[in-house]
């Protein structure tokens, strides 16, 4: 039997042979900007005019619906895909007027309707085999996110300052299957656990409706290295294609330079000496931390000892957030523009944020609660996010000790705790860290899951160092653990460490796994005040770029020419094909094959790979994950 795989070269030509008619849609199609767009066949087709005279039908192939697409005031489309599987496939067609279009987003329905559009963890959204969309322009500021897992991505162009974010599809391993009934409905669920080659945990569930979402990924990621396939025995033709994302995407258009992934890192710290919020700029390989002269520090009135920092999201923009413990001042996180505040109950001084939530902690109450930013600045007071969720006190015999912090695609915050951990001293406190989930998936009848924000307990873990655990005597007056960020996908603590003679040196932030709480090194920041809390990491370099992020494999991007690109990939890049690129920076861990006929100023980092630095790869040992990435869409003005 011959063994078909796609072939991205082919692609347009595929779909056309395989789609259906679209005479139908288009004869419905009325102007754009009067109607949005006319959907039929139960939702599985889309076609819409543009203000230029282009028309534009949209077919979604195999399971699933397009509810929810629709065209804004510009003419540009807002895909929006639900109910669908790892086979379902959204073709377009595009002819007439200028013959291209123009995207604007794309997003699963659950994702939109659930208020989780920064999310990049994916969960509560379902698996999609493609989206080709080859005479589409992914406009400015678009974005592309499909982190729930995709095989297949096809667009004309994208333009500076987008984002595609995206994760390859799930290997289903292992499966369990639990029935519910009632007297109106059944429902059969399907789970399946699948471990990635880089230690990644997939869930995914299905149902009757061979519906597939992504109901959780957790893990510490580990590089495994090329992937090296291998035909099976006697003459059986080419080994199988690589596994990963299959990205096709003729041009390119960044704006901007991309930067150094390992040396543009950004970090907030709080100086309760000076009463100032103070943004560092982080090397990854060199392991150490300067204060960024670009950025004003800000100060914080009566400067008082307990102040925490955070980043948070108002829409889409990247805000810092400055929690004094009765008000949290919301600044622009790259120009330092401030943008107002709002009121918190007494006492919430601890502040993190996951991609799409931010939450408040109070260690007096023991207790977290989450709010939405955008909403709490309008009201200037703290507003929840949709549902109201209700505040979360942890497991019994557990008390927060202050430190509060979230992780670029994870649904989850992580917090300090100290607790009787070892049982050989039950009456004694020891330091543990306790993760938190922010989100739940409901099932609902037609299929697919609604997405609900709640908290949860995923994990209470001791802390141990050479197999010793730390003691939190009452109070907690060393201020243990209290300092608590992240950079990239690792927990980042605030200690003083000590140099080669023994001498005290302030602010060596040690970086821990999420999971496994498994030391990754430290990072020693320049600065001589103690930070007494941190916040997560970012990237404002980013800002200009097309920025290209996927969690998982990839089998290949290609396109025709690429300027001001980032590709992120944490997993093997088996293949990188442009004529022609500039302005550029690509890390995959690691990468295999680059095909680039004409490079300027484009860097490629990896991992240790089995070709070493051949075709100008740069192996940077000891790289962990990078991201996940989005831009930060920051301005300076308000």
């Amino acid at each position: 039997m011959r063994r078909v795989q796609p072939m991205m070269d082919g692609l347009e030509q595929r779909c056309v042979m395989s789609a259906t008619s679209v005479a139908e849609p288009l004869a419905q199609v009325v102007s754009a900007t009067a109607s949005n767009g006319v959907f039929s066949n139960n939702g599985q087709k889309f076609a819409y005019s543009t203000p230029e005279g282009t028309r534009v039908a949209l077919t979604i192939k195999g399971r699933g619906t397009l509810e929810g697409t629709f065209v804004d005031s510009a003419g540009a489309l807002n895909l929006r895909y639900g109910r669908t599987n790892s086979y379902s496939k959204i073709t377009s067609d595009v002819h007439g007027g200028t013959g291209r279009a123009l995207l604007a987003t794309i997003y699963s329905h659950d994702q939109a309707v659930s208020g989780t559009t920064n999310s990049l963890s994916g969960i509560g959204s379902p698996l999609i085999g493609m989206i080709n969309l080859r005479k589409f322009d992914l406009i400015p500021n678009g974005t592309v996110n499909v982190t729930a897992g995709i095989g297949t991505l096809g667009l004309r162009s994208a333009g500076p300052n987008s984002q595609i974010q995206l994760r390859d599809l799930p290997v289903q391993t292992t499966t369990t299957t639990t029935t519910s009934g009632s007297t109106t409905t059944t429902t059969t669920t399907t789970g399946s656990i699948s471990t990635t080659s880089n230690n990644i945990n997939n869930s995914v569930v299905s149902n009757v409706f061979l519906v597939q979402t992504l109901a959780g990924s957790d893990g510490e990621f580990v590089s495994a290295g090329n992937l090296l396939l291998q035909s099976t025995n006697g003459n059986p033709g080419p080994p199988p294609a690589p596994p990963g994302v299959v990205v096709a995407i003729d041009h390119v258009n960044g704006d901007a330079p991309a930067p150094n992934l390992l040396n543009d890192v950004r970090i907030f710290g709080y100086d309760p000496v000076a009463g100032q919020v103070v943004r560092f700029q982080l090397d990854l390989q060199a392991n150490t931390g300067v204060v960024d002269t670009s950025f004003a520090p800000i100060k914080v009135a009566g400067a008082p000892a307990d102040v925490g920092v955070a980043l948070g999201r108002d829409n889409q923009r990247q805000v810092l957030l400055v929690d004094s413990g009765t008000t949290v001042s919301v600044y622009d996180a790259t120009y330092g523009t401030a943008l107002g505040s709002f009121s918190v109950p007494a006492g919430f001084s601890d502040v993190g944020s996951t991609d799409s939530v931010t939450v408040i902690g109070n260690t007096t109450a023991n207790q977290l609660q989450m709010l939405d930013v955008a909403a709490s600045l309008a009201a200037g007071t703290v507003v929840q996010p949709v549902g109201n969720p209700a505040p979360y006190t942890p497991p019994s015999g557990l008390s927060l000790l202050g430190g509060v912090t979230g992780l670029p695609g994870s649904n989850q915050v992580y917090t300090s705790v100290a607790a009787p951990f070892n049982s050989l001293q039950p009456l004694e406190n020891q330091l543990g860290y306790l993760n938190v989930s922010t989100t739940t998936s409901v099932p609902l009848e037609n299929g697919s899951l609604s997405l609900l924000y709640s908290f949860s307990t995923v994990q209470q873990k001791a802390f141990t160092q050479g197999g010793n655990y730390v003691a939190i005597p009452a109070g907690n007056p060393n201020q243990t653990a209290v300092s608590v960020g992240s950079v990239d996908r690792s927990l980042a603590v605030n200690t003083v460490g000590k140099n080669s003679s023994g001498a005290a040196v302030p602010n060596t932030v040690q970086l821990y796994g999420q999971v496994s709480l498994t030391s990754r090194g430290p990072i020693v920041i320049n600065y001589p005040n103690q930070l007494t809390d941190l916040s997560e990491s970012f990237r404002p370099d980013l800002a200009g770029t097309v920025l290209i992020d996927v969690q998982g494999n990839i089998q290949s991007v290609r396109g025709t020419d690429a300027n001001g690109l980032v590709l992120n990939n944490a997993g093997n890049l088996n293949l990188v094909s442009f004529r022609r690129m500039s302005n550029s920076t690509i890390i995959g861990e690691p990468v295999t094959h680059i095909n680039i006929q004409k490079r300027t100023n484009v860097s490629i980092l990896s991992t240790a790979r089995t070709v070493g630095s051949r075709n100008g790869v740069t192996v940077v040992p000891g790289l962990q994950e990078v991201g996940p990435l989005s831009q930060p869409h920051d301005r300076p003005q308000a």
